[in-house]
């Protein structure tokens, strides 16, 4: 759980110091105000990038030459400091606890962040690259992933592909290589299929309760054939010469959604494929609590695709969940809290980058 949340130089925010709550807290304002913003600092602390953008010096304010993100959080009754620092040359520093933090995973693990926005990725048609990461957030965060594995394999990878594009690499060469990416991938798959089967049964339950009223179910692909993944690779060694590139592995892997016996990308509509995708998130924050960690929900601005009917059934799962849930819309009916609902929430009204905190009115 967020308690202190810092921002400096973050798109058109002023220097903005924000007391979270334990439950909902809002961001109200009109369009452009910096309400994603607040969210944007949020997931650059947890994961690293912002989920608006790629570019992540595109967050730092036109006037200013870097940005800060400080946060204070409380992760098993134990209160950790955490800070990220961006410059327009591209340089990141990162703190924890007063000292700099080995890598990203370092926040990553105390400050799990998950996101539903009206532009996230698809994740039933979308990239298969955006199906890997959030196989890989389960992996790290709800089946206990080490981040050294997983940077290891994309080295290793990296370092492969990189022989074969030059067209030089030796067999001697390849054997190192191979017996890495075999080792780390496989425990890199142990992981995402502990996650998949933990997921499974509460993404149905999570359908049903958004009254969906279809069959859907998730399968597994781990990226290479049913033998072992070594083997795998040493025989597809000529493929992969002509191609230039490791066509089996891990990188590879994947997840099919099906809705029946039918694909539900051929099936489902684009709101039905939405709804699907916000549930799979639900999904993932309840196994992710349930596995020990506490996430942080960001919703940014549920109202802008979702009706009525069905917000009241996001809501229904996101406030069963129990967690601290950062959300913003253009007005508090537009997010589709009852009031009942934000008898406890902390609101935040948003005007030309300045943040008014509840007790300002």
């Amino acid at each position: 759980m967020i308690e202190l949340l810092n921002l400096h130089h973050v798109r058109g925010l002023g220097e903005t110091s924000l007391h979270l709550g334990p439950s909902v807290n809002l961001w109200v304002g009109e369009n452009g105000a910096g309400k994603t913003s607040v969210l944007e600092g949020v997931a650059l602390l947890s994961y690293g990038r912002s989920f608006v953008t790629s570019k992540n010096k595109s967050l730092i304010a036109s006037d200013a030459s870097e940005l800060t993100v400080f946060a204070r959080v409380r992760q098993h009754q134990q209160l950790h400091r955490m800070a990220v620092q961006l410059t327009r040359g591209g340089e990141r520093r990162l703190r924890f606890d007063g000292g700099a933090a080995r890598g990203q995973a370092t926040l990553s693990r105390v400050l799990p962040v998950l996101t539903i926005a009206p532009h996230i990725a698809d994740l039933v048609t979308g990239n298969p690259g955006d199906r890997r990461r959030f196989m890989d957030w389960g992996a790290f965060h709800c089946a206990k992933g080490e981040a050294n594995v997983f940077s290891a394999l994309r080295r290793a990878l990296l370092q492969r592909n990189t022989g074969l594009r030059s067209g030089t690499i030796t067999d001697p060469h390849l054997d190192a290589w191979d017996q890495q990416i075999a080792e780390l991938g496989e425990e890199v798959d142990v992981w995402r299929e502990s996650f998949i089967q933990q997921i499974r049964s509460v993404f149905k339950d999570i359908v049903g309760a958004l009254g969906l009223g279809l069959e859907l179910d998730i399968r597994y692909f781990r990226g290479w054939g049913s033998g072992d993944l070594l083997g795998e690779l040493q025989g597809g060694r000529t493929r992969d010469r002509k191609l230039r590139s490791t066509q089996a592995g891990p990188h590879r892997a994947d997840l099919e959604f099906r809705c029946g016996n039918d694909k539900a990308s051929e099936v489902l509509s684009r709101g039905q494929l939405k709804t699907l995708t916000i549930a799979l998130i639900l999904a993932q924050l309840e196994v992710a609590r349930a596995a020990g960690a506490e996430p942080v929900l960001c919703l940014d601005d549920p109202g802008a695709e979702l009706d009525s009917r069905f917000q009241r059934s996001m809501w229904g799962a996101v406030l069963r969940a129990n967690c601290q849930v950062l959300v913003t819309g253009i007005d508090v009916e537009r997010v589709g809290l009852l009031p009942e609902e934000l008898a406890d929430a902390k609101v935040f009204h948003v005007k030309q980058g300045i943040i008014r905190s509840p007790k300002e009115g």
